[in-house]
């Protein structure tokens, strides 16, 4: 099928609106509704409540109107020709659309051909299943490009392609897109791939792999003869696109995208190989306000209770960390069950905002924990026991000799904090064995970090290594009453680990007695576990031999004469000495 569109020149591009889809559809029904009749169809059924004349005649309709963008970071990201571009926001925020429109305008600034003038552009959406494709991605492409503009061919469970050709005011273009899941083996499954542009639409649910193979893969279509005689820099004509919700730190999203210094390493490294004369590689990011904030996008294409809706049903389903992520456009942790501290941790209050200071006239206390995932807790003591974690270190994909992580650690205190005295540090009564990895059959885990790391280890003996004097003594510094503005426990914002321990990774797990009974204990297979037992090594360090925390110990009247309390172990009710009397003066038998 071929048509017309008119434009009009804007950047590299050309200013494209959305086919009116009004016109079409029959009998006084617009295709806006056709549309919403997809919802609750499967993927066969949909295509095929799609058939209809959705372009008047043999042409696109000509667009009278000014494209309306959901907001400014949209439109910014609609313009963009980066090599790689994400795009991150609350539901809602019209990213997909955006996206979807967005190939529309690149395949229009798209080269033309010095053989024969057509500008040739192929768009690939890739997900890792065809399910997924069928269930989102294509019906919000056939959204933007109705199936009856063009060639539609494939079925479910096959990859798809829509061919469309059109003409605007500068001439042909052919507009390819094609629809595939990579499954199981990306390298395998994007083996020959050639395309202008990659769409990873919810690109945090894909692996890393997808990117880094697909950079590869674009730039590829239409062949090399089609630039023949054009600039080095018309030459180059490809564009990777990710759009996703907030996504966890974990994810390659948030590590690709929100580090500017990693997008700009990576923009590098690639551009290094390029041949002289070439562009660079860029790498950008568009990231849209969430709900509430200032500058919220697409709120007036939503109702005014959508919002609202989306957030009780993610809390009327338990998931609050939901309602972060997919409301609020906050970067988070996905939970891994019932967080051990839900109850006594706040982000608010037990995170600061910025990096916390080292007090050079205060000496460090290190918390450790043993084994090849070692871990370590780095803190000082500010006022009455103010505890300020001031660094973490933990290799979770390596495997350290007890002597390498205290080299490491030694680098640490010495990068971090220079000159720093250290009190001394506790650890894990298991980390007082003697240690398999060493020559020397007297050495311990303990001792060797100690001797690497130049300060002395302590075992922690207090509760002899129980579980729950070790989680009360988080507790009681969570819990600590504010004295000048500070709690009693406060973490650096770089403590990763630490922090999605107590979000969500540090959670209650179903263990079984010898007797049979069930009960619940810390779940010690996530490797934020072994960073949690530092800090309880550490907070534990503090209390009295018997397990009291030091706040209690202050609030006590253990240690008070009995002078000094009155009934129940409360304050004196009088001034009369405490004790029986028989109330007899013998000066005064009549009490006159």
């Amino acid at each position: 099928m071929s048509g017309t569109l008119a434009g009009r020149k804007r950047g590299r591009g050309v200013f494209w609106s959305a086919p009116d889809m009004a016109t079409g559809g029959g009998a006084g029904e617009s295709a806006q509704d056709q549309i919403a009749e997809l919802e609750g169809l499967d993927a066969r059924e949909a295509i095929a409540s799609l058939e209809g004349n959705f372009a008047v005649g043999n042409s696109l309709p000509t667009p009278d109107r000014v494209i309306s963008f959901p907001g400014p970071v949209a439109e910014a990201f609609y313009w963009s020709d980066d090599d790689v571009h994400g795009i991150q926001g609350p539901v809602g925020s019209g990213k997909t659309t955006t996206v979807m429109k967005s190939r529309l305008r690149r395949a229009m600034g798209m080269p033309r051909s010095t053989i024969d003038g057509v500008r040739r552009y192929k768009v690939l959406f890739i997900r890792e299943t065809y399910r997924q494709l069928w269930s989102t991605t294509i019906p919000s492409y056939l959204e933007t490009f109705p199936k009856e503009l063009g060639k539609w061919s494939g079925g479910r469970g096959d990859p798809v392609t829509h061919v469309i050709h059109f003409e605007d005011v500068f001439g042909p273009i052919e507009f390819v897109a094609e629809f595939m899941a990579f499954g199981d083996d990306i390298i395998a499954s994007m083996r020959g791939v050639q395309t202008t542009d990659i769409v990873l639409n919810e690109a945090d649910t894909m692996p890393v792999d997808i990117l880094t193979v697909g950079i590869g893969r674009i730039d590829r279509w239409p062949a090399r003869e089609h630039f023949a005689g054009l600039p080095p820099e018309l030459q180059s004509y490809g564009q990777i696109v990710c759009d996703f919700n907030a996504p966890d730190e974990d994810n390659w999203t948030f590590r690709v995208f929100h580090d500017e210094d990693e997008r700009n390493r990576m923009s590098d490294g690639l551009s290094a190989q390029l041949p002289e004369g070439a562009k660079i590689i860029r790498i950008s990011f568009s990231n849209q306000p969430g709900y509430g904030q200032p500058g919220c996008e697409n709120l007036q294409n939503l109702s005014p209770s959508y919002y609202g809706r989306q957030i009780a049903s993610m809390q009327l389903a338990g998931r609050g960390d939901m309602v972060d992520r997919l409301v609020y456009n906050k970067v988070v942790y996905l939970r891994a069950g019932e967080p051990v501290f839900q109850r006594e941790f706040s982000m608010r209050i037990h995170v600061a905002d910025a990096p916390i200071p080292y007090d050079p006239r205060l000496p460090l206390m290190i918390g450790l924990d043993q084994g090849f995932k070692g871990a370590a807790v780095i803190a000082q003591m500010h006022g009455f026991f103010r505890w300020r974690i001031l660094a973490e270190l933990h290799y979770p994909q390596e495997r350290l000799f007890a002597q390498v992580f205290g080299q490491r650690l030694a680098e640490l205190i010495e990068t971090k904090f220079p000159g720093a005295q250290i009190e001394a540090g506790w650890g894990d009564m298991a980390g007082e064995h003697g240690a398999s990895q060493s020559a020397d059959e007297n050495a311990t885990w303990n001792l060797m970090v100690s001797r690497a790391a130049g300060f002395h280890i302590r075992p922690q003996m207090i509760g002899t290594n129980r579980i729950q004097p070790r989680l009360e003594a988080v507790r009681a510094a969570l819990e600590a009453p504010l004295e000048a503005g500070e709690p009693g426990l406060i973490l650096d914002p770089g403590c990763t680990f630490l922090k999605r321990g107590f979000l969500a990774r540090y959670v209650w797990e179903d263990e079984i007695t010898p007797s049979g009974d069930k009960r619940k204990v810390p779940n010690k297979k996530l490797t934020e576990a072994n960073v949690m037992d530092a800090l309880q090594y550490l907070l534990l360090s503090q209390h009295r031999a018997d397990g009291v925390s030091p706040y209690m110990a202050r609030l006590s009247d253990h240690r008070k004469p009995a002078s000094q309390i009155g009934h129940n172990r409360g304050p004196k009710m009088s001034d009369k000495e405490p004790g029986l009397t028989d109330r007899w003066d013998v000066l005064n038998p009549y009490g006159t």
